[in-house]
């Protein structure tokens, strides 16, 4: 009875032992490329001059999808493909909660960038949308600052502009204060 089960455990041992040294270069070029990737979309990122917290959340995510699909990859690699299904499957779940949430910031950068490459829309240009009439002020891929008659400063997430009505007039001001 003992002998059969450390019967078991051998021939167990023995079938992914031979396996093991391919997992683990898998596994160390993986980490490797990983944090090169993390590296490439922070430069990325901060040209796009996003904010400190959406830039560790983009590379948060990707690192852990990376390290999912790599974990996934390598257990394919030692055999065990129904494991390596269910990781995989893990990544597409948590893409679903996310798309799910974070529609408001797609919206946002999408139409940021946008802002960003009209020729009109910029820092100093007198705007009016809905009831705020006033001077850009400050414009990022994710919300633009308007300085209204009084001094007020209105924070407007760039999604308003793209289903909003709104009147840009270059060059009335050149007030560029943030």
């Amino acid at each position: 009875m003992e002998s059969d089960v450390l019967t078991q455990i051998y021939e167990k041992i023995m079938l992914y032992l031979p396996k093991l040294p391919v997992a683990l270069i898998v596994l160390a070029l993986g980490s490797y490329l990983i944090r090169l990737l993390k590296r490439f979309m922070a430069k990325i990122l901060h040209r796009f001059r996003l904010e400190a917290g959406i830039i560790g959340f983009v590379q948060a995510f990707i690192s852990f999808a990376c390290w999912v699909f790599l974990i996934s990859i390598v257990f394919a690699v030692l055999g065990l493909p129904h494991i390596s299904v269910a990781f995989s499957g893990s990544i597409a779940l948590i893409l679903v909660g996310i798309a799910s949430n974070a529609n408001n910031l797609i919206q946002d950068i999408l139409a940021g960038i946008f802002l960003i490459a009209d020729q009109d829309f910029k820092v100093g240009a007198h705007v009016k949308i809905g009831s705020i009439d006033g001077t850009v002020v400050s414009l990022d891929i994710k919300k633009t600052k308007i300085r209204d008659g009084d001094g007020q400063v209105h924070v407007i997430s760039n999604r308003t502009f793209d289903t909003s009505t709104y009147t840009v007039c270059p060059g009335d001001s050149t007030d560029t204060d943030s």
